[in-house]
């Protein structure tokens, strides 16, 4: 069942994209200290804003850049708290891990109310009772109709194959990964890839919007920013 409503999720967020005509970039496993602020910047230059699912464990002594997400517009959400495989743990050991990813982002922001953030499940899986769990809570479940194959080799040393796809197809819903990052080269495709991305939405005049404003459908035209 778990699977099914997956893959479910998945076309009817890749449907969204498409017929919004929007482009919706997504970033897992931050924050990082120093990737995540290079993202910020070129969103911040294309006046574009993301949504960011970020990684409870990641989040300690990054809570500077947590509050700048916000800070800046960019939607928060949750990606958990440790990265856990929920096929292979208990239910309750899960249902734990969701939890403590989202007051690691309360305490980041410093929140007192115990607020429940967008979530994308680790590996893209999760188990009966997480997803029981999350419909009773009304926590939307979002996942991803490309990913830029950045954790992946030798696949995340091509930087235009993302940019191949956003070409033929009318909207994506993109996946890539801010985690603090060993090779560099990996770092900078991101960043191009990003930066790509945006420059090809300029072009076909597609709306950038985050996860939550693809859900709800809102049109916001995308306003690339103009030098003085």
């Amino acid at each position: 069942m778990p699977l099914v409503h997956r893959e479910v999720l998945r076309f009817v967020l890749k449907r969204k994209a498409i017929k919004s005509q929007s482009l919706v970039l997504t970033f897992d496993d931050g924050p990082s200290s120093r990737l995540t602020p290079a993202i910020l910047k070129i969103l911040d230059e294309n006046n574009a804003k993301a949504s960011f699912f970020l990684l409870g464990r990641n989040i300690q002594s990054r809570e500077e850049i947590v509050r700048q997400l916000a800070k800046q517009g960019h939607e928060i959400c949750s990606h958990g708290y440790g990265h856990v495989h929920y096929w292979k743990v208990w239910p309750w050991r899960s249902i734990s891990d969701i939890k403590k990813g989202w007051q690691a982002i309360n305490a980041a922001l410093g929140k007192d109310k115990e607020d429940k953030y967008p979530f994308r499940p680790p590996y893209g899986r999760l188990n009966l009772v997480c997803l029981v769990y999350l419909l009773l809570h009304r926590v939307p479940i979002v996942y991803w109709s490309f990913d830029i194959g950045d954790t992946t080799a030798p696949a995340h040393r091509d930087k235009h194959k993302a940019l191949e796809h956003l070409k033929k197809a009318a909207g994506a819903v993109t996946l890539a990964h801010d985690f603090e990052r060993k090779r560099e080269d990996t770092s900078k495709m991101i960043l191009e890839v990003t930066a790509s991305l945006l420059e090809q939405a300029k072009i076909k005049g597609m709306k950038v919007v985050t996860v939550s404003e693809l859900l709800r459908t809102k049109r916001q035209v995308y306003q690339p920013r103009v030098a003085q």
